[in-house]
């Protein structure tokens, strides 16, 4: 058993952390222990399709609302699956404001470096990451969706 994080290489021949002959069965899931998540996928098509940009974000917040724990995780930007540290070191120990979103946005814009692996501009992609995971911020923390 290895972490998810240790079944990907930075490596777009060799992608995953096993043997040719090994299979992936099972996904073993630790209890949520307060925590909570949510995930927004970028596609081209809306009910199928494989990611342009996905955005695993987790959570766990304080009874007053203070972020005590976070992570967030990018998809679909890079050749492997992106932690973004600097939007979790700024939102622990703070409460979700617009502010602190946009500041944890922000962070996880910088590391994003969409592959030209599709139809979509890099750019663009670069910049739906910011979109994204302020989204999926303001979901966990209750706070209505912001508008174009």
């Amino acid at each position: 058993m290895i972490s998810a994080a240790d079944l990907y290489n930075d490596d777009g021949i060799r992608h995953l952390n096993k043997r040719p002959d090994e299979l992936l069965t099972e996904i073993h899931l630790p209890p949520t222990n307060g925590w909570r998540a949510t995930y927004w996928k970028l596609r081209r098509r809306g009910s199928f399709d494989f990611p342009v940009l996905g955005v695993a974000t987790c959570l766990r917040l304080a009874d007053d609302g203070t972020v005590e724990d976070a992570k967030i995780i990018l998809g679909g930007v890079g050749s492997h699956p992106i932690e973004s540290a600097a939007s979790e070191k700024v939102l622990v120990g703070k409460k979700l404001t617009e502010e602190t979103i946009r500041e944890a946005a922000e962070a996880a814009y910088r590391p994003a470096k969409p592959l030209d692996n599709t139809d979509f501009a890099m750019s663009w992609r670069k910049d739906m990451a910011r979109y994204y995971v302020a989204g999926t911020l303001r979901e966990l923390g209750g706070l209505p969706p912001q508008r174009k």
